[in-house]
């Protein structure tokens, strides 16, 4: 009998004790009454300038949130934080971190994004139990030489910095699998970024890469890899060796031919090399090197202003949710233009010069402020999906009787009449309506 009381007072013990580690402290005061027993802290959000100096006197702490504050500076004391595993100080105003920080050598997952850090120390690399990075949205320009050291890394978040070169030590992180650089201003990639054996995700986009590594070959595990809006002229010949690539955007570069190693690619599923430089015949070309692969010729853009630097190459442009109030008339300049999505923006009324484009096939303006159409709509004689759900509309111009192509007309969510909308179908008796 005393057995049995015996392992049900350790069993309570066991579960008392593992209650205790999942517990999250959100009063600084509350786990300063329980410091031994302190495990995971939560002070997200609290309005703090600086760390509060009591952080430090609890030995035993493993996470630690101070997400959403204030802090400018961390004291050195942080690094006494031996136990510590997940420290969250994104969205603070850290412009660096002091040397002794890297004295957490049991840290596994850091978010420093959204701060202003310019530079890292020296000693970063001394976090040698690192395994998720997140640097997001800082202002660093550089990368110490010791981040080579940190071996464990497996996901490395550090897009829309300022770096310029990667060092050459960073091909030493030999467990990474996932690494986002995309909006930074690399302009070439060490010659040794093959290393990266284990890896299975990049994305490079928006930076100045004029060329890849002949090395990119032996990233023998990369899934997908997303290297938009760069510099490149052409791919490296290596790239048929990419066995497990599922997708590869390469659009909005300079590319004018693809190499004939990647009808190897056979895992390939998803290509978009819009908004290059191949002819129709390198296209046909590509169409046989992967048959089986759905390839993405047409030159899509998110932004007027880059479409207006490409005018004669844009097919599709996207500005959706970018609250315009208006649209400027140089979007009539846009003269191949056949696909314009302008969802959930403020727009109360339509450029004349929208009917310039002829070519127009889809126009979409669904959750906008619109209260009537032009009568000069009825020039857009290509036009055959027209969404215009969720605007201010009462009526529509009888002109758009003359768009004889229109094959489908959205118009819920506006102010229509029963009977403008049964003059609306006599207008359009062969088109699918909405209302």
């Amino acid at each position: 009998m005393r057995k049995i009381i015996t392992i049900v007072i350790v069993l309570i013990g066991s579960i008392t004790a593992i209650a205790q580690k999942n517990k999250i402290y959100t009063s600084l005061q509350e786990a300063l009454d329980n410091q031994e027993l302190v495990y995971k802290l939560d002070l997200s959000h609290s309005k703090l300038t600086k760390l509060p100096k009591e952080i430090t006197q609890f030995q035993q702490l493993q996470y630690l949130n101070l997400e959403g504050n204030e802090i400018h500076t961390l004291s050195d004391d942080l690094g006494n934080l031996k136990n510590l595993r997940t420290l969250n100080l994104k969205q603070n105003k850290l412009v660096d971190l002091p040397e002794s920080f890297c004295a957490l050598k049991n840290i596994e997952v850091l978010l420093l994004s959204e701060n202003q850090i310019k530079i890292l120390p020296d000693s970063f690399g001394n976090l040698e139990n690192l395994g998720w990075l997140f640097l997001k949205n800082n202002q660093i320009k550089v990368l110490p030489d010791s981040f080579g050291k940190l071996t464990r890394l497996k996901k490395l978040d550090v897009k829309h910095n300022q770096l310029t070169e990667l060092p050459n030590t960073f091909s030493n992180l030999s467990n990474l699998q996932e690494l986002l650089l995309q909006g930074n201003q690399l302009s070439r990639l060490p010659d040794t970024f093959g290393n990266l054996k284990k890896i299975e995700a990049i994305n490079l986009s928006n930076n100045q890469i004029d060329e890849l590594p002949d090395s990119f070959g032996d990233l023998k595990n990369l899934e997908w890899l997303i290297c938009k809006e760069n510099k490149l002229d052409d791919i490296p010949e290596s790239f048929g060796n990419l066995s497990k690539l599922k997708l590869l955007y390469l659009n909005s570069n300079k590319i004018s031919g693809l190499p004939k190693t990647l009808q190897k690619l056979t895992s390939l599923k998803d290509f978009n090399i819009s908004g290059n430089k191949l002819s129709k015949s390198e296209k046909e070309k590509s169409k046989q090197l992967l048959p089986n692969c759905a390839i993405n010729f047409e030159n899509s853009y998110y932004s007027l202003q880059k479409a207006l630097l490409n005018k004669k190459n844009v097919d599709i442009l996207y500005l959706s949710e970018n609250e315009l109030t208006e649209l400027p008339e140089s979007i009539g300049e846009l003269k191949n233009l056949q696909q314009l999505y302008l969802i959930s923006n403020q727009l109360k009324k339509l450029p004349k010069s929208l009917e310039k484009l002829k070519k127009l096939e889809t126009l979409s303006l669904s959750f906008n402020n619109i209260s009537e159409l032009p009568e000069s709509i009825n020039k857009l004689k290509s036009l055959k999906q027209f969404h215009l759900d969720n605007n201010k509309l009462s009526s529509l111009p009888e002109s758009i009787k003359d768009i004889k192509n229109l094959e489908a007309l959205h118009l819920s969510g506006n102010n229509l009449s029963d009977a403008e909308k049964e003059k609306i179908k006599k207008l359009l008796p062969d088109c699918l309506i909405s209302f």
